[in-house]
């Protein structure tokens, strides 16, 4: 007697019915905060080797520009569609979020430089109370409150005047303001079907802005350096191209208070590599304005998500 074969099953349907597309949103997005973390610890290692930030911050656009049209030209769907507004202001931020963010790196120690990136969220919530003219429910509130002592913490700003980098600060507060609009942004802009495409015209947009910036201020013979080179095109293909496509591709199969959840775990791992690669240290007090920051922006996006699902 012949056994009734079972009808083949393509191993994509095989895949996506095992796993939804918010799972596999979200273990993008956990990918995407290592290499967010890892490439942080080696643009510093960069920096103390003489690198200035936006060298860097142009060389990687550069480096993760040429990658993308590589990956364009194989997977790409958007050779005829050309640059909107959106993805030419979205370019623009970038701009600024990882040029302040390599500055902030250089000047601060890395876990409090990423600690300040990820106050954005608080940022996000407080942007769309402003436009919607809603006040934030309580615990968007209570959670506001920690994160604001969490910075005063975490920035070591109750310690004596003379430990503070006050610049160094501020530069990593813009960080956040920076990372909260291409939050937004991204968002408005991932209704597209394209991955690829996009962050190829946003990168595009960033590098011929660092190409300007750089003509005005000399070949960055650093970069060429053979200790350097392997470090610069990391930082280009593992801490930007890699991790923001995962980012866009993420926000784009979930929502992006579920992605900036896993993004916060960012400041633990990147901590955690800072002490194990250049023995930075934080205070007692520092470590607790951490905790507070993370489980404020955590527990403030459960409950953001909890009521747009009511």
């Amino acid at each position: 007697m012949m056994g009734i074969k079972s009808p083949h099953v393509p191993w994509k349907s095989r895949f996506s019915s095992q796993f939804s597309p918010h799972l596999i949103g979200l273990l993008a997005m956990l990918l995407t905060v290592v290499a967010w973390a890892i490439a942080a610890n080696v643009a510093n290692h960069l920096f103390l080797a003489g690198v200035q930030p936006f060298e860097l911050a142009g060389a990687s656009a550069i480096v993760a520009t040429f990658g993308l049209a590589i990956l364009d030209s194989l997977f790409g769907r958007s050779h005829a569609r050309p640059i909107n507004r959106q993805q030419f202001a979205l370019g623009l931020i970038l701009v600024g979020l990882v040029g302040a963010d390599y500055l902030a790196i250089q000047r601060l120690p890395v876990a409090v430089a990423i600690v300040l990136l990820f106050t954005a969220p608080i940022l996000v919530v407080l942007w769309t109370a402003l436009t919607s003219r809603c006040l934030p429910s309580r615990p968007v509130l209570v959670a506001l409150s920690l994160s604001i002592i969490g910075i005063l913490l975490v920035s070591n700003l109750l310690a004596s005047k003379e430990l503070v980098d006050w610049f160094g600060i501020l530069v990593g507060l813009s960080t956040a303001v920076f990372f909260a609009a291409y939050i937004v942004l991204s968002e408005r802009v991932s209704g597209t079907q394209e991955t690829i495409g996009v962050m190829l015209k946003v990168f595009a947009i960033a590098s011929l802005f660092w190409i300007a910036y750089q003509l005005t201020q000399g070949v960055p013979w650093r970069l060429f350096e053979p200790k350097n080179i392997l470090s610069v095109f990391y930082v280009g293909l593992a801490g930007n191209l890699l991790p923001y496509l995962l980012f866009f591709w993420c926000i784009q199969r979930v929502q992006a208070e579920r992605a900036a959840i896993a993004a916060t775990l960012e400041p633990f791992v990147a901590g955690v590599l800072a002490w194990v690669w250049f023995d930075q240290t934080l205070s007692l007090m520092q470590i607790l304005g951490g905790f507070l920051i993370v489980a404020a922006i955590t527990w403030m996006q459960f409950q953001t998500v909890k009521e747009t699902n009511i």
